[in-house]
């Protein structure tokens, strides 16, 4: 229904386009959010890291899947059948390097080795593996389970960092759009401004009322403000294109640039206003803690490494197929297979080197993780002082603009009464329009400042 909604959002932003019409339609801010959300590349690539932590949580269970196998080796010659071995063994992994095992034996043939000589009936074997050294506590099936288990965590995170990038860039680009839009309203109404005085001053002079100067200067107010609204139309232009770059319709075209059709809001928009500064939370510094994690037990792996191998074996026998008929003390003593292994290096030379690296590779991402911090910490410090100084500016360009719009009316109503000249009605207007367009890109830095603090936070996902 949420998809329903966005792919009719858009059909309204173009069908306006193939009936040849103005642009009616407005693009609100957070139906542009919904869209970006919905459609573009990068948010899709986002909804993919979770399925990628569910493939490699299944990827890691596989390392306790039970395994069957099938050991058969046969020898004949001259007609002779030497020997005959069928051994089919299950194996069940478990925590703690423990393995269960159970396997069934026959062995035939003319020629077989005393303790390869089997009942008739076959042997079977139940026994349990034992890792005593090297991986009691750590080995490489619980490590890339546990391992799985953090990327699953850390997934939810990169997906709140892919969306947070992709909504600052989409977002600026936005409002670059609207920046653009309000100040070539600005410029067309001035325009139109100009051209009324213009058809004034002409009449005013074949009436007798006015110079043929002032015609002139009428006209030459009329052709800078046309070039001023051109301008400010090819910069809105290119903001648009920009803008529609990150546009994308559900079948994963982009939108095309000369079929949007849509005006900005007029109002700014409404950013989250989250209720504590901090950086704790923001999604980039947070990948950090699940990357030490990972590289904790990365760690204990390698650390592992420094113990010998110590494996025991312990298996109960039995005729047939009945692994666990008779089983009792006395049966146990008389009918077991006990195997005992250790091994280990001299010198643990290749353990250390491993163990060494892992550190390395913990205290380095340390250091990044304290980089980064300081970095986000000193970037919101200045996103605050920013905000601060552009709400002073703002109150000051307000007061300004009241100014410079009083100034014009003087002079306007001196013009009616012969006091003043139309060039010192142009140099008031162009004040005037000046602070106008200082107004509206001081509102836009407020925003822009706004939405990196936001992003800062890591809050622009909500």
């Amino acid at each position: 229904m949420k998809r329903l909604l966005v792919s009719i959002i858009l059909i309204a932003f173009l069908l306006p386009a193939f009936a040849q019409q103005q642009p009616t339609d407005t693009l609100k801010w957070e139906s542009f959010k919904e869209i970006i959300r919905s459609y573009h590349p990068v948010a899709q690539q986002a909804n993919l890291v979770g399925r990628l932590a569910k493939a490699r949580m299944q990827q890691a269970w596989g390392g306790f899947d039970p395994k069957l196998s099938v050991d058969y080796d046969r020898k004949a010659f001259d007609g002779t059948e030497y020997f005959q071995f069928l051994t089919p063994e299950v194996k069940i992994p478990l925590w703690y390097g423990i393995e269960l095992k159970g396997n069934y034996a026959t062995a035939e043939g003319a020629f077989l080795n005393p303790e390869s000589k089997l009942p008739k009936e076959g042997l079977s074997n139940v026994g349990v593996n034992f890792s005593l050294g090297k991986g009691l506590l750590m080995d490489k099936r619980r490590a890339a389970l546990k391992q799985a288990r953090i990327f699953t965590e850390a997934s939810e995170n990169e997906q709140i960092l892919i969306i947070n990038d992709l909504i600052l860039n989409a977002g600026e680009a936005y409002l670059g759009w609207q920046n653009q839009y309000k100040i070539a309203e600005v410029y067309r109404q001035a325009l139109a401004l100009s051209t009324v005085r213009f058809e004034a001053v002409k009449e005013g002079f074949r009436g007798g009322d006015r110079p043929a100067i002032d015609t002139v200067e009428a006209l030459t107010q009329v052709q800078q403000r046309e070039v001023q609204y051109q301008q400010a139309n090819l910069d809105l232009q290119v903001a648009k294109y920009l803008l529609a770059s990150f546009l994308w319709l559900e079948d994963n075209t982009p939108v095309d640039i000369e079929k949007l059709n849509a005006l900005p809001q007029e109002a700014n928009i409404t950013l989250p206003e989250s209720a504590e500064l901090n950086i704790a939370n923001n999604p980039k510094l947070l990948s950090y803690d699940f990357k030490l994690r990972d590289l904790q037990i990365e760690r204990r792996l390698k650390a592992e490494s420094l113990r010998p191998t110590i494996d025991l074996q312990v298996g109960l026998l039995n005729n047939d197929t009945q692994f666990l008929r008779n089983v009792n003390r006395r049966f146990w003593e008389q009918n077991n297979k006990v195997s005992f292994q250790i091994a280990m290096p001299l010198t643990f030379a290749a353990a250390r080197g491993e163990l060494a690296e892992a550190k390395i590779k913990i205290r380095n991402t340390e250091l990044e993780q304290d980089l980064v911090r300081n970095d986000l910490s000193v970037k919101l410090s200045q996103n605050l002082a920013e905000f601060g100084a552009l709400q002073n500016q703002l109150r000051t360009l307000k007061e300004a603009l009241v100014a410079n719009q009083k100034l014009l009316e003087g002079e306007e109503m001196r013009f009616k009464f012969g006091d003043s000249s139309l060039f010192l009605i142009n140099a008031r207007e162009s004040k005037l329009i000046e602070a106008q367009e200082k107004l509206i890109e001081t509102q836009n830095k407020m925003l822009k400042n706004k939405l990196k603090k936001e992003w800062l936070l890591g809050s622009l996902v909500n």
